[in-house]
């Protein structure tokens, strides 16, 4: 294995452990394209910071887990500074600051309306519930995502974006029941 390869960690360990050893998380709107030297240059900063670094990608943004807050900071800083944010689906254009933040701001709001669509609606549990049956059954995170969304569909027809509602919902659950949320492994195992 060269230096490169000893550098650049890929995929994941067991959920509780990237948590766990590397719990300082930044998000990065990823709803358009990186060129590889976008992709590049983040890999190689994260690897400056801290070679044992984490990422992944979920609902529309890819996340990267360090060990250390500096780092956390010095990353959000430098993709909001490199412009590496994508907020158009499809679109490699780089947004600014300002606009940047009033996504961010956006999607609160919107985070906010969906837990309340979901609160109301008692699909709240059923979403996160068929993610975790999913999981349970073998299937990748895509997949368990996309049948939640499925339950979404069925339950109100008006969702424009099915796929955010359940995101948005699974993600909810990790945060704020994580030690439950991931009891879903087959064996018993803990993703």
């Amino acid at each position: 294995m060269g230096p490169l390869a000893e550098r650049v960690h890929r995929g994941y360990g067991p959920s509780t452990g990237v948590e766990c050893c590397h719990s300082i998380r930044v998000a990065r709107i990823a709803r358009g394209n990186l060129t590889p030297a976008e992709k590049g240059r983040i890999n190689e900063c994260a690897a400056r910071m801290d070679t044992q670094w984490r990422g992944g990608h979920f609902n529309g943004f890819e996340y990267f887990h360090f060990r250390l807050p500096e780092h956390g900071v010095a990353m959000a800083a430098f993709i909001l500074k490199e412009r590496l944010h994508r907020l158009v689906p499809g679109s490699t254009c780089a947004p600014t600051a300002g606009e940047v933040e009033a996504e961010w701001r956006r999607m609160a709001e919107q985070r906010e309306a969906i837990l309340a669509w979901a609160r109301a609606s008692k699909a709240l549990m059923e979403i996160v519930q068929t993610y975790r049956f999913e999981r349970r059954q073998g299937a990748r995170s895509p997949d368990a995502h996309a049948a939640a969304a499925r339950i979404v569909e069925q339950l109100d027809r008006s969702v424009t974006d099915p796929r955010t509602y359940s995101g948005v919902c699974i993600e909810w659950a990790e945060r704020e029941y994580r030690q439950w949320f991931w009891r879903c492994a087959p064996n018993h195992q803990v993703l």
